[in-house]
């Protein structure tokens, strides 16, 4: 088990809040190197209109409020 030093259970990070433009950090770079980690992990590289299906889920997890 591994506790907090208080006990208490850690808070999650994200979702970060909004930036309210496009973030500096989220960059096609960013994107072939977890392309890059999918096919390590034997999953199939992204094609077509992956690409954009992976940019919008990654700006989700990153910046939007589940609800």
């Amino acid at each position: 088990m591994t506790d907090t030093p208080t006990g208490d259970a850690p808070q999650p990070v994200y979702p970060l809040p909004p930036t309210g433009t496009t973030s500096p950090q989220l960059t096609y770079g960013l994107l072939f190197d977890i392309a890059d980690a999918l096919v390590r992990n034997g999953f199939p590289r992204p094609a077509g209109v992956d690409w954009a299906h992976l940019m919008l889920s990654l700006d989700r997890f990153l910046y939007q409020e589940n609800p």
